[in-house]
């Protein structure tokens, strides 16, 4: 059964009110609902709700609490993902794996060899319906958040991490795997990627001054998007299976 995300606002008591245009057309139109149907909502904090649709309005759809509890369908790990931004179609790619993967947070940059420079505003509404939908489909229990697009050097300065995963071809004198097998129990990770022209020398040099050491993925060279999967899944198996 496809699951809707509601906000705190949204939540009266035992009614839950649905709002949004996108889910509305959804439940209406695409799955054909009707009143005393039974629909999943989800809320704040990993919070199911099973809930019967009561009244259809014609800017939302009532619906009463049948039930609730909180799901388990989330990490227990906290991954944030910091990426130079690449190509439209890779991102999009990149936000909707990320978020099928389980990643908290998802923070795009510009580094020194970033090809995109997009326009903020309507790249972070695009990415974050990505995000939405995509979450939908894998029946996460919360929503990834999509930060505002930042600077290299504001990178450098993210911290309240249990452990800085910067993935990169130059200077990796240990792999992932070691990397992560050498640094266990962690529970809040950054991860580190790069854009679809590498580093710059520099920016690695800033990396090393700022103590995030560069790992590898192996012997082979990665597109950006793969790389990121790759390494997230690859934190996923040390630190959460």
């Amino acid at each position: 059964m496809p699951n809707f995300f509601i906000e705190q606002q949204n939540i009266d008591k035992n009614r839950i009110f649905i709002t949004q245009k996108s889910d509305i057309n959804h439940i209406l139109n695409v799955l054909r609902a009707d009143k005393k149907d039974t629909i999943i909502l989800i809320g704040p904090d990993n919070k199911i709700y099973e809930s019967q649709i009561k009244v259809i309005h014609s800017d939302s759809i009532e619906c009463e609490i049948l039930g609730s509890y909180v799901s388990d369908k989330a990490l227990k790990i906290n991954i944030t993902l910091a990426q130079s931004i690449i190509k439209s179609q890779k991102q999009d790619f990149l936000i909707q794996k990320a978020t099928e993967l389980g990643v908290k947070e998802i923070i795009p940059f510009i580094s020194r060899n970033t090809v995109v420079k997009p326009d903020k505003s309507n790249k972070i509404k695009r990415w974050q319906k990505i995000v939405y939908e995509s979450a939908k489909q894998c029946q996460r229990g919360d929503l990834a958040k999509i930060s505002d697009i930042i600077s290299f050097e504001e990178v450098l300065k993210l911290d309240g991490f249990d452990l800085r995963v910067l993935c990169s071809e130059k200077k990796a004198d240990i792999t992932i795997k070691q990397f992560l097998v050498q640094n266990p129990h962690k529970s809040n990770i950054l991860l580190i990627i790069g854009p679809e022209g590498g580093w710059d020398d520099c920016e690695i040099e800033k990396f090393l001054k700022a103590g995030i050491t560069p790992v590898s993925l192996g012997k082979l060279v990665y597109r950006a998007e793969t790389a990121a999967v790759t390494a997230i899944s690859q934190i996923i198996y040390e630190y959460e299976l």
